[in-house]
């Protein structure tokens, strides 16, 4: 399940998905976007969050999975950043970011296994 393929994939997921995400909030609250994409611990929690992704997809398959992937990968970043890092955005605000690195590092995973779930 985890070859050196799919944790590279892994990784990129997770920082795609961190600088997308970055992307909306830069825009959205006006943060500093390079802050934000450079940002060690966002990129750490991103990556071990997308390491669902391998799990996910060796279990499930089709529309199923990729529900399954987008929910957890946008709840999971959600809950710590208002319950660990104290982010005072509103939930809604903080699941709508979230979805937007979960879309994108599921993508991207996808992308580059080369997925026939894709």
């Amino acid at each position: 399940m985890f070859t050196p393929r799919t944790l590279m994939a892994v990784i990129l997921a997770g920082i795609a998905g961190t600088i997308a995400n970055s992307l909306v909030v830069a825009g959205l609250v006006g943060a500093p976007l390079w802050g934000l994409i450079l940002s060690f611990g966002r990129n750490a929690v991103a990556i071990l969050v997308a390491l669902l992704l391998p799990v996910i997809y060796a279990r499930m398959h089709g529309i199923a999975a990729h529900a399954v992937a987008v929910v957890a990968l946008a709840v999971i970043p959600s809950i710590l950043a208002k319950t660990v890092f104290g982010v005072a955005a509103p939930w809604g605000l903080a699941l709508a970011v979230n979805a937007v690195y979960a879309v994108t590092a599921v993508v991207v995973y996808l992308a580059l296994t080369r997925s026939r779930a894709l």
